[in-house]
């Protein structure tokens, strides 16, 4: 088994890869530095395979904010034409989730544009994001989405390491600004956040679907799709690291290091192009500036509750319960509001006999659910509206 450290990484959003991969959805955010990337674009399209660049001509039509005939016809139906801008904007988001109306549910892989949601009745965090923000501006509500940075979580894939960042909504209603949020738990206090663009979140939501299509082994249009994306927002790192471990896995590795060290200028720690890089230059035999690069990723990932996690889930699932303790309570002390810390914690004193022990981390646990239960429930009138999901 390879150590999750070696890994590739990519980017998501709940809804990016971690060769690292990363996905529109939670990652500390800077505005985007603005750069010129046209002639490297232009370079690494005539590097990849013909088939590649045909997808990529071809195109592909994804429109998050399309509004259809039923859609219209269900927000006419529901939201009284009278009341003000903060009351339709609180009965629109009753009507999307409550079971009477399109009964939401959330399904993390859902990068679902707002008709599919509409449709289905199932949407991650840019789903819901993509639906009550198409349907309130159908009503001339004012409705954004706002990209949310909180730690980092990287969840293993196959041999993929798949990190997750998360979006939501804001709404200026009759002078108050309200905050719609959708996700399977609260967001710990201590996250910053900033305003995105139509743009951006289109990007967001392309670079989602390539990530899918990179893990079904749909390579063209995986790059198609993250052409697309690098359309709408160039100068989104995560998504240039994305593209590197695309090409990487093809065997494009001078544009592969190209678009990883395009991601690094933009956001210098990015961690998926950090993590990518260093495996590109080691295949390569470029040790001393792989050996700098896990540096700088070994300082990175200390402060990242979520890797010494899965470090503890590695070793559990070797039998090594003690090493599984020790890594469990490394994540611990850097984030101790985490349940499932906790409960993984209480499993391996449990596998080395130590039931007190076990008792006390089966509480802590229990106790932080309560907690963030009752601070997630949607309140009348609220400033923040959240909604409790069922995982």
């Amino acid at each position: 088994m390879k150590r999750i450290a070696q890994s590739p990484a990519i980017y998501l959003l709940t809804t990016s890869l971690l060769v690292p991969l990363t996905l529109g959805g939670c990652a500390t955010h800077q505005e985007p530095l603005v750069r010129e990337n046209v002639d490297l674009r232009q370079i690494i399209h005539e590097a990849v395979p013909a088939s590649w660049r045909a997808a990529a001509e071809a195109g592909e039509e994804v429109s998050p904010l399309a509004v259809s005939p039923e859609l219209r016809e269900f927000l006419d139906s529901r939201i009284r034409g009278t009341a003000d801008d903060r009351d339709k904007m609180l009965a629109l988001t009753r009507a999307i989730v409550d079971r009477d109306g399109v009964g939401l549910t959330y399904k993390a892989n859902a990068t679902y544009t707002a008709i599919e949601s509409f449709e289905s009745s199932e949407g991650n965090c840019l789903g819901f994001s993509n639906l009550l923000v198409a349907s309130a501006r159908e009503l001339g509500l004012n409705a954004n989405y706002e990209l949310v940075s909180h730690s980092m979580r990287w969840d293993k894939v196959d041999d993929v390491l798949v990190a997750t960042l998360h979006v939501r909504v804001t709404s200026l209603s009759s002078g108050r600004r309200m905050v719609f949020d959708f996700y399977p738990q609260p967001i710990e206090p201590g996250f910053s956040t900033r305003t995105l663009t139509d743009r951006e979140a289109l990007a967001h939501h392309l670079n989602n679907l390539a990530a899918e299509a990179m893990q079904d082994g749909d390579n063209a249009r995986a790059y198609a799709l993250l052409n697309d994306a690098i359309d709408a927002a160039p100068h989104t790192a995560f998504i240039w690291s994305n593209l590197g471990l695309l090409l990487s896995r093809q065997d494009l590795e001078q544009v592969a290091e190209n678009a990883y060290n395009e991601a690094l200028t933009l956001a210098p720690d990015t961690p998926s192009a950090m993590s990518n890089l260093q495996t590109l230059y080691f295949q390569q035999g470029r040790l001393d500036e792989a050996k700098e690069l896990r540096r700088q990723l070994a300082a990175y990932r200390d402060r990242n509750p979520y890797h010494h996690f899965a470090l503890g889930e590695e070793a559990f699932e070797k039998a090594d319960y003690k090493q599984a303790i020790r890594h469990f309570k490394d994540a611990i002390d850097r984030k101790n509001k985490e349940p499932e810390f906790w409960m993984l914690l209480a499993e391996s004193y449990e596998k080395v006999g130590n039931a007190r022990a076990a008792s006390r981390a089966i509480r802590k646990a229990e106790s932080i659910k309560d907690a963030k239960v009752a601070s997630y429930k949607i309140d009348d009138p609220p400033t923040k509206l959240g909604t409790r999901i069922k995982r």
